[in-house]
């Protein structure tokens, strides 16, 4: 079983490191006279998500006659799906998208239109991960029961010693697991992993399973009217396996790579050693720092350690301020985590997986 942890988890006192980089930060965008939140390049990227998604599903729909022409819409469906969650919907929900509240609440909900949960995204993620990263019992992106185990204190089975073969199965079935499943249980049982959901507005759990339903009925029933059942299921599946194997792995090379950490809690007082933002940069590794391209498609999260200390910052700007980051990193002594590139840190999570599942032991 994995270790318990205490209900109420206690970082160390504030340190240094993290106000003088947040003064940096703060003189850098005061220099440059830009805003925290996103600009034109962010607008710029959501209307060419949202025009890819509609074009492609418009074909998909009405247009396509052919095979290839449906998988060729599907696959522009689905990396419209992956712009907009990456790029529009991270920024709105961590309310780094604009400095009005109701657009970043807007641009959250993109979330419920692509079969999720805004509602269950603001806690699970935004609080209990960026919060907890990495703490088995805390961090719910870690807590995949006992198919995988992706923390040192997790239990060992021997099946994880094949979990880095079979993991990309897993990874394939995430959107379609919150859409039927993950979610439904979340909000039924009132918790998320062991915490209590906070508590909802009347309209909220209405909403849920309205967006749920409108989201079944534009990719699943509606397309049945125009093409036949087995096709629709077909293009479905299909596209929710890319979908979430494309999710599953930006968010799992950012933390459970060879070199990052797993502290717990004492169990009795449920303190730990390192204070909060040294704790977020010893949990996250940077991937890919140099490539436009990943970081557009990524929304900037291959630029991980500036987005969990500086969530407020729109994605727009890491590449800017991850040369601050590191020099101030530097200077305090916290080890930054940065793989070369793309294919290194998906290496780098698949040799995690293999070597936790090597050995029963608790690294």
């Amino acid at each position: 079983m994995s270790q318990a942890v205490p209900a109420r988890v206690v970082f160390a006192p504030r340190a240094p490191f993290f106000e003088t980089l947040k003064a940096r930060v703060r003189a850098h965008f005061a220099s440059e006279g830009k805003r925290e939140t996103g600009d034109w390049r962010l607008h710029a990227k959501t209307l060419f998500a949202f025009a890819l998604f509609a074009a492609s599903y418009v074909s998909l729909v009405w247009w396509v006659e052919h095979g290839w022409s449906a998988a060729l819409a599907a696959l522009g469906v689905v990396q419209g799906y992956v712009l907009i969650a990456f790029n529009v919907m991270h920024d709105g929900a961590h309310g780094s998208y604009s400095r009005k509240p109701w657009l970043n609440r807007l641009m959250g909900a993109t979330m419920d239109l692509m079969g999720s949960s805004s509602m269950l995204w603001r806690q699970k993620h935004n609080q209990l991960h960026h919060t907890y990263t990495n703490i088995d019992g805390k961090d719910d992106d870690i807590a995949i029961g006992a198919l995988l185990r992706l923390s040192p204190s997790q239990r060992w089975y021997p099946w994880h010693r094949l979990q880095h073969w079979y993991a990309p199965l897993l990874y394939s079935l995430l959107t379609l697991y919150l859409l039927l499943f993950g979610d439904w249980q979340k909000v039924l049982s009132g918790r998320i992993g062991t915490t209590p959901l906070q508590r909802r507005a009347w309209w909220e759990t209405p909403y849920f399973v309205a967006t749920k339903l409108f989201y079944v009925g534009y990719t699943l029933v509606l397309p049945m009217f125009f093409h036949p059942a087995w096709q629709v299921l077909v293009v479905f599946l299909g596209i929710h396996f890319v979908f979430g194997l494309t999710l599953s792995l930006v968010f799992q090379v950012a933390h459970t790579v060879d070199g990052t950490d797993f502290p717990q809690p004492d169990p009795a007082s449920g303190r730990l050693e390192d204070d909060w933002a040294t704790h977020q940069v010893k949990t996250t590794a940077n991937f890919a720092p140099g490539n436009r391209l990943a970081s557009f498609y990524m929304g900037g999260l291959n630029f991980q350690v500036e987005h969990h200390l500086l969530h407020h910052v729109s994605h727009v700007h890491y590449p800017a301020i991850s040369r601050i980051v590191r020099q101030t990193c530097e200077e305090f002594g916290v080890p930054y985590k940065s793989f070369p590139s793309v294919r290194s840190a998906v290496a780098a999570h698949f040799r995690f997986l293999r070597g936790l599942g090597r050995s029963p032991v608790a690294a």
